[in-house]
């Protein structure tokens, strides 16, 4: 997990917390956006798990997680990708599922990560609350 293997294992960078350092809670919608071009030689996903026991969460969706390799997400003109807790406007490709009133934590996988997660030239914007 420490070595810098470019394109091959595995980076797992998460949060808890959204932009104001508040803790993420089922009971609010937020955003994360990722900049075009997201640096894994294999695939991404973006998964939501309890933050009590790291389990994840159990809703009707089938899996709480976005990724590049199964997903079919709505990318932005620019290659850019918005994902949210689903208010009206985000796409149902892009949302993921969490328990009202529930902490919750948001891990991005990269398989194969590449020297732009690295060197940092590559960064996932802050986690947003929505209204």
């Amino acid at each position: 997990m420490v070595m810098r293997t470019i394109g091959a294992g595995s980076k797992y960078p998460f949060t808890a917390r959204d932009k104001d350092g508040s803790f993420l809670n089922g009971s609010n919608a937020y955003r994360l956006h990722l900049p075009a071009g997201i640096p894994a030689h294999l695939f991404w996903a973006v998964t939501a798990y309890n933050v009590v026991d790291g389990t994840m969460p159990e809703t009707p969706q089938l899996l709480p997680s976005i990724n590049g390799y199964y997903n079919k997400v709505t990318k932005n003109a620019d290659g850019s990708i918005d994902g949210s807790r689903r208010p009206a406007a985000a796409p149902e490709a892009n949302w993921i599922q969490v328990v009202e009133g529930r902490g919750f934590l948001v891990a991005l996988r990269l398989y194969g990560a590449e020297v732009a997660f690295h060197d940092q030239s590559w960064k996932p914007d802050d986690v947003v609350k929505l209204g």
